[in-house]
């Protein structure tokens, strides 16, 4: 059974209704509320308090509404001004040699941008139904686009919304109560004029301007009339009311001089240039129930087409595309709609503040994926400072990736109100990225691989247990490999054992983008040898007992529940606790896991292997025209040599026959934490 005024989204019900035309202000048509219920029988009960709510509203906004009378003198007073202003700016463009063919073309295409901004306010664009209109009334696409780049011309310039000191004269000119809606309507108005002037372009342009007869007669009759308006310019007729009705008439223009004629009668078939009626649509407040199709295409619906589109031109890999389409549901959820036409700039302000706001934890459950945003910001309120409010590295990535999303709403013609200013919206970083973290000490390494994990411990953890014997995964392995290798974390733990080759009689890594990893620039993609130090701990004999395991990843426990949860955040956990036990002082220190990257780094330096060398294994970027342009990557057996220089925190380490861990010899799914810890 449908319920008045309700209908479903997805799996959530909604409240809308009509506004009757009179009451269409801020260009909407109609107002909707998320019920945020997936009950019918709650929703019923919200939507009957809603309703009621609704009458006592539109009943109270009725009487404060421009009447028709007012409406048709406004527009009329606007058209005739504006109209005669535009005459003195084509006959100064044709002074200073401009092209009327042009001139009329930017005429036209101004016309339909104030025509769109009074239906749409100031957020209007050019979408799919816009242009079926134009091209219907004769636009070619040309002159479309110069509308869409118009608007965004005038916005940019101020020149929407309206200046309030405009619309307050005509309000007080014609005695009209500025109240809210009063003032939204009169700025309809006002544009509305506006464009109706612009669009008689031919009668500036072309020289057919049979209405000047028409239009000086109009203007002496109303000047019998009743005396002309003390605020219109000399010259220019005013559109007056008599108690006899008024036809409509075209926009007038200032009386051409010359011997005056008695006036004719005003032929009822007198041609029409902008319609100022204002009507009551008796079945516009009717009741809307069971409403699914929209006049717009979704927010989501559009960023998941778009990603889908680079994923096949291989543009982006399967990761990128989720990453966005998760964004974009969480800003859906932050707005409490998926309307794109309805987004600007002041929007995604509010989004990024908002993610300051945010748990730094936030993305690791799925469920953070599907609650509200205020169940989010009530879960952060509960978390001490330290552990609120996203990295810079991930505001900027959202920021980066909601420049995207707008790339794609513009693309598939639904154009934001703008989000030029986004890249303000990023964290400012200073100096390079990867100087911003300390680097490890050879003592800190030293610590780490003193750990039982490597000494032995009986049931493989990384506690303090008797000594046992030793299993080999991704705690044992992935340490080793950054300290040893200098690379990222998730470089390493989203390596593949197909990866592991033999070039040049030289066993080395393989690094290349995949599904379970992703490169942060050109230079990521490399390859670069095995150190010798691994190899002796057995790294290739633990390779190959996962080879005969039946599996083709390096570290195939940390494959999440979660296909979109990265390796290395699984491999976190351990990793901060071996941290924590190792080296107390690393968090108060600000030393992550990176910084075995800066040890690297930092020990091949002051063994004098130079910066290409080092940018080479490292998957730098070579800025430098000698050190990149001219220059071919360094050979394996010189990166090998340069590796070699490194010392050897791990040179205490033994050996030790390979064991894998029970689960990856049965290829047991890993578990989720409720279920490890229930």
């Amino acid at each position: 059974m449908s319920v008045q005024y309700v209908f479903r989204r997805g799996a959530v019900y909604w409240w809308r209704r009509r506004l009757p035309v009179q009451l269409r202000t801020d260009c909407r048509s109609r107002i909707e509320v998320s019920l945020r219920t997936t009950s019918l029988n709650i929703a019923r009960s919200i939507a009957a308090e809603v309703t009621r709510a609704s009458e006592h509203l539109l009943h109270g906004m009725s009487p404060s509404m421009i009447s028709p009378d007012d409406a048709r003198r406004i527009l009329t007073k606007v058209a005739i001004t504006h109209s005669a202003k535009l005459d003195g700016v084509s006959a100064a463009e044709l002074a200073f040699g401009d092209n009327a063919k042009n001139a009329r073309t930017a005429d036209i295409a101004t016309g339909w941008a104030y025509r769109l901004f009074a239906a749409q306010g100031v957020d209007a664009t050019v979408g799919q139904i816009e242009q079926k209109e134009m091209l219907a009334a004769g636009l070619e696409a040309q002159t479309i686009t110069l509308v869409a780049q118009t608007i965004v011309t005038l916005r940019q310039q101020g020149a929407m919304p309206p200046k309030r000191k405009r619309i307050a004269g005509l309000m007080a000119e014609f005695n009209i109560p500025e109240t809210r809606v009063n003032v939204q309507q009169a700025e309809q108005l006002y544009l509305r004029g506006m464009a109706a002037a612009l669009l008689d372009a031919d009668r500036r342009w072309t020289g057919l301007r049979h209405d000047d007869d028409l239009l000086l007669q109009s203007g002496l009759l109303e000047e019998a009339r009743r005396p002309i308006a003390q605020s219109v310019p000399a010259g220019i007729p005013t559109a007056l009311s008599s108690p006899a009705p008024v036809e409509p008439v075209s926009v007038p223009v200032p009386p051409a001089k010359g011997p005056q004629t008695p006036p004719p009668e005003i032929s009822p078939a007198a041609p029409v240039t902008a319609e100022v009626a204002i009507s009551d649509d008796a079945d516009d407040i009717d009741s809307l129930t069971d409403i699914e199709d929209e006049s717009y295409r979704s927010l989501i619906d559009i960023v998941t087409a778009a990603g889908e589109a680079k994923v096949t031109l291989k543009q982006w890999d399967s990761k990128t595309l989720k990453q966005h389409i998760q964004l974009a549901k969480l800003f859906v959820r932050f707005l409490g709609h998926d309307n794109p036409t309805r987004v600007g700039q002041k929007h995604l302000a509010q989004f990024r503040d908002i993610l300051l706001k945010f748990p730094k934890n936030y993305g690791k459950s799925p469920r953070d994926h599907v609650i509200s945003v205020s169940d989010i910001l009530a879960r952060a309120e509960k978390l001490p400072k330290a552990e609120v409010g996203l990295t810079k590295a991930t505001i900027n990535r959202h920021m980066n990736n909601m420049a995207n999303i707008a790339g794609m709403c513009e693309a598939y013609g639904y154009s934001w109100e703008s989000y030029n200013g986004i890249s303000k919206l990023r964290a400012k970083t200073s100096g390079e990225p990867e100087n911003e973290r300390p680097s490890f000490t050879t003592g800190d390494l030293e610590a780490l691989f003193s750990l039982p994990i490597w000494t032995g411990a009986a049931t493989g953890t990384n506690d303090a247990s008797p000594a046992g014997e030793i299993f080999h995964d991704a705690r044992y392995w992935v340490p080793l490999i950054g300290a040893y290798q200098g690379a990222r974390r998730e470089e390493i733990c989203g390596f593949r054992l197909d990866e592991i080759i033999d070039l040049e009689g030289i066993w080395g890594f393989k690094f290349i983008p995949s599904e379970g990893r992703r490169f942060k620039s050109k230079a990521a993609k490399r390859h670069i040898p095995i150190h010798p130090e691994l190899m002796r701990l057995g790294f290739l004999d633990y390779a190959d007992a996962l080879r005969k395991a039946g599996h083709f990843l390096l570290f195939p426990e940390l494959r999440a529940v979660a296909e979109a949860t990265p390796m290395g955040d699984v491999f976190n956990d351990d990793w901060q606790k071996m941290k924590d036990l190792a080296m107390p002082l690393a968090k108060a220190e600000g030393k992550v896991f990176h910084s075995f990257r800066h040890w690297c780094n930092n020990e091949m330096k002051q063994k004098g292997v130079s910066s290409e060398i080092r940018k080479d294994i490292l998957g730098h970027i070579n800025k430098d025209v000698n050190e990149g342009t001219y220059s071919q990557v360094a050979r394996l057996r010189l990166m090998r040599r340069c590796l070699q220089k490194l010392p050897r925190p791990s040179a205490g380490l033994e050996p030790a026959p390979v064991r894998l861990l029970p689960q990856v010899l049965a290829h047991t799914p890993r578990q989720t934490r409720k279920q490890a810890t229930g």
